[in-house]
């Protein structure tokens, strides 16, 4: 299960049931139905592709899951059941036309699902695509021995000296150098606005994943800080004249270490939605938020936010453990450097009327800007929820990214 913290939400907790394992059980499938289906729950947003041969496996690609053992079995002549191994959850439907049309269920979940045969191509018009105007070469650098692999994108005949360069740090949970979800790509998009205004940017895969080295689960935001500081150090090695942070979400937290870190003094850093506040204190804000835009009563949202997140909190490790006994706030008034820090003011993942206001009564030379309408990925948006995420077509405001670019630009002007 990703550990990302825009989707620990009381929807995704109660949604997320890709942790499967097992043996499969071989079903006697029959001919019309066997190939590639896939849909997304409705009200959920999260796509389903489903793989029928003469055994199932499921793939949850807005979750980064892949290849998951389920047993499908006929009940009747016309209708299908598929179970999911070890974990409450099922899928129940029959073909209708030309989709295959039921009910996904877990707990007491019970949500429409339709499927139509083939894989769902999202449409994502920002993601860039080549060829690129600015140059892009693989890199790796190496930390306490593991060495980690990225992409570092550069203006085409840049003086490195002459050129402000960014590190851009993910959310939690294991992903790519794209920081990729539900198919949007923000660190591409971002990597790109900055070289297309001249700002040099070093993006990499999380360990354990694309070309790094190391072992994910046994890591905390802690080392994830120290991967960050070594990206640092890359891009020192290389020579840019002026080196920050760029961190989302729990990057956002780790750009907070950084720029308190007097060792590493970035020259500047620039946290979108990163944490302010306790691990466990995030956590409950985001779920109780979650649960009051669902409609419930909010006198009934605390106590509900506090049963999901007994549930959630018993997934022990050692991330976990470390994240929910972080407390980011001495870091911020510790940070010297120029502080840039952005929130959507639909964001239901890091509160945005409480995560500003506290950067500003802890560090007050920093720069704090509150966006209408955009969520914790900065996409606009109607709710903020999570299960608008994979719907919205735009990955990131394109404000955003102007501002973001602007405000480093005036950095190296000082």
């Amino acid at each position: 299960m990703k550990r990302i913290i825009r989707l620990l939400t009381f929807a995704a907790f109660a949604t997320t049931f890709f942790a499967c394992s097992g043996t499969q059980t071989q079903s006697a499938i029959p001919e019309d139905l066997k190939g590639t289906w896939s849909g997304i729950i409705d009200g959920l947003g999260l796509s389903i592709v489903m793989h029928l041969q003469d055994s199932c496996t499921l793939d949850s690609p807005d979750q980064g899951a892949y290849g998951l053992k389920a047993n499908a079995s006929m009940k009747g002549d016309n209708t299908l059941r598929v179970k999911f191994l070890d974990m409450p959850g099922s899928f129940t439907g029959s073909i209708q036309g030309d989709s295959l049309v039921g009910t996904f269920s877990q707990m007491t979940l019970k949500k429409r699902l339709a499927l139509g045969r083939g894989e769902i191509v999202r449409n994502r018009p920002q993601t860039p695509e080549p060829p690129f105007p600015y140059d892009t070469d693989e890199v790796s650098f190496e930390h306490d021995g593991i060495v980690l692999g990225g992409t570092l994108a550069t203006p085409h005949n840049c003086n490195p000296g002459e050129t402000s360069a960014v590190v851009l740090v993910s959310g939690s949970g294991q992903q790519n150098r794209d920081e990729e979800l539900m198919a949007h790509r923000p660190f591409a998009v971002i990597a790109d606005a900055l070289a297309r205004n001249g700002i040099a940017s070093l993006r990499y895969d999380d360990r354990g994943c694309g070309s790094s080295g190391g072992t994910f689960e046994e890591a905390t935001t802690f080392d994830f800080a120290d991967d960050a500081r070594a990206a640092v150090h890359c891009l020192r090695e290389r020579g840019f004249g002026k080196v920050g942070v760029i961190g989302h979400s729990e990057g956002g937290t780790i750009a907070f270490m950084l720029g308190a870190d007097e060792d590493v003094a970035p020259d500047f850093i620039v946290s979108l939605a990163g944490m302010v506040d306790r691990g466990d204190s995030t956590l409950f804000r985001q779920v109780s938020r979650q649960i009051e835009l669902q409609g419930a009563p909010k006198k009934l949202s605390g106590f509900a936010a506090r049963v999901a997140l007994r549930k959630m909190l018993k997934q022990k490790s050692v991330w976990m453990d470390c994240f929910i006994a972080l407390d980011p706030a001495p870091f911020v008034a510790e940070v010297k450097c120029p502080f840039l820090a952005l929130n959507g003011d639909k964001d239901t993942q890091v509160i945005p009327e409480f995560n500003l206001s506290k950067i500003e009564s802890l560090c007050p030379a920093a720069d704090c800007r509150l966006y209408p309408g955009l969520n914790h990925l900065f996409q606009h948006c109607t709710t903020g929820l999570t299960d608008e995420y994979a719907r919205i077509e735009e990955t990131i405001s394109p404000e955003v990214l102007a501002d973001i670019a602007e405000w480093i630009s005036g950095r190296k002007a000082q």
